[in-house]
């Protein structure tokens, strides 16, 4: 049987040598494929000695030093220097070095998969007949609404990946909502779209959530970036509503500092706790961690008592599949992909979307309650292994994949 072979442009190579979503979830999905897949992934941002011939810097097909040069020379003359023309500049180096790379091997390619970011894929369609499918991780109309200070290109951002979506041969979405609101708010009927969620791959078991080990020193586990999208201001608050009650819970914060806007005013994590936490005692029982090792987050996971996701909107995350794969009993709040992923009261719990009282309700009857805890630990590892584990998704993925070839 003849292999598909299928180009995926990422963000960065490996998971290891740099954390992100789109990365986690390509290195899953390839795990799952078979015998029945060729997969390339194409990066800008590839780790050092990485020798595998699927493996293709793009950093190396970039324009030359001369381009490079006139560009510069364009640039400080302020010669054609307006937003767009900047962005296009952006996009069609990506789409360039893409294409350069892709046409450097002697490889008949079936099929690119792009993420949505930059509308990439209007541009590649106009510099090859190979189909395009575009992988809906988060439009810009949504996380660019939420972002604390609208770029200069957000309008021009948002007009090309409507673009990109038409030009594309076949759309997935790892979420229902994600797409929903993409065709909502484009105004588009995308019949060539098709909901795919994003795979996680089997914890060993000696790395499941621990009952025995978590009850030792209590803790509460946030992973994410201390920023508003992902509700950081919003789980530090329902903590301490929490905290207030129960006099040994700590909370464990773990992601990068990105900082906060409250009322034009940017906080970073301490400041943000020197003026919205007064009490001294619960300020000592958050602890920030900062970036960790995905091997650190994983001990955190099985020895934390409980994981929350208070973000004010996501896709499908990773990070939350990776906490009910571990088996860590998790509150998360109900938006996007979050409540296609939460079962409420079978894998998990589900609280009001930015409500710090209805997430510190949710810890409280978890806390109180360890034998829920211990079924929900359960549920979700099964409920993960069912219907996220890499084969089944990779095998929706591949399906969806033909019958984009095929049409």
């Amino acid at each position: 049987m003849k292999k598909i072979s299928i180009a995926y442009m990422s963000p960065s190579w490996p998971l290891s040598h740099h954390p992100n979503g789109i990365v986690s979830y390509l290195e899953n999905l390839l795990f799952g494929f078979e015998c029945e897949v060729d997969p390339y992934i194409f990066s800008h941002n590839v780790a050092p000695k990485i020798l595998d011939k699927n493996i293709i810097d793009l950093s190396q097909f970039d324009k030359s030093v001369y381009e490079r040069l006139m560009d510069k020379l364009f640039y400080s003359l302020n010669i054609l220097h307006t937003e767009e023309l900047l962005y296009k500049k952006h996009v069609m180096k990506n789409t360039e070095s893409f294409m350069r790379g892709v046409n450097s091997l002697s490889v008949k390619f079936d099929l690119l998969e792009l993420e949505e970011s930059f509308g990439l894929a209007d541009s590649m369609s106009k510099m090859t007949s190979i189909p395009i499918v575009t992988r809906l991780h988060c439009p810009w109309f949504i996380i660019g609404q939420l972002s604390e200070k609208k770029t200069d290109n957000y309008e021009i951002r948002i007009r090309k990946e409507r673009l990109a979506m038409q030009a594309s041969q076949g759309l997935s979405s790892p979420s229902q909502d994600v797409l929903d609101k993409t065709c909502e708010y484009y105004n588009l009927l995308l019949p060539n779209a098709k909901v795919i969620p994003n795979p996680i791959a089997p914890v060993p078991t000696d790395k499941h959530w621990d009952y025995e080990m978590a009850v030792i020193n209590p803790s509460i586990l946030f992973i994410g970036r201390f920023d508003s999208i992902k509700g950081a201001d919003i789980a530090i608050a329902a903590f301490r509503l929490l905290a207030l009650r129960y006099k040994d819970i700590e909370l464990v914060f773990v992601g990068p500092d990105s900082g906060m806007v409250i009322k034009g005013k940017k906080y970073f994590f301490m400041d943000f706790l020197e003026q919205f936490i007064p009490e001294i005692t619960v300020k000592r029982r958050i602890k920030f961690l900062g970036h960790c090792t995905a091997q650190q987050i994983s001990e955190y996971r099985k020895q934390s008592l409980i994981t929350i996701v208070t973000s004010r909107y996501e896709n499908f995350p990773m990070s939350l599949l990776e906490a009910l794969a571990t088996g860590c009993p998790t509150v998360g709040v109900s938006v996007g992909g979050i409540k296609e992923i939460i079962i409420d009261e079978y894998n998990g719990l589900l609280a009001e979307p930015e409500s710090p009282e209805s997430i510190a309700e949710k810890l409280e009857t978890l806390l109180s309650d360890h034998a829920k805890m211990r079924v929900f630990s359960k549920n979700a590892i099964t409920d993960t292994q069912e219907r996220f584990s890499p084969k089944i998704v990779s095998k929706q993925t591949l399906d969806f994949y033909k019958s984009v070839i095929a049409n």
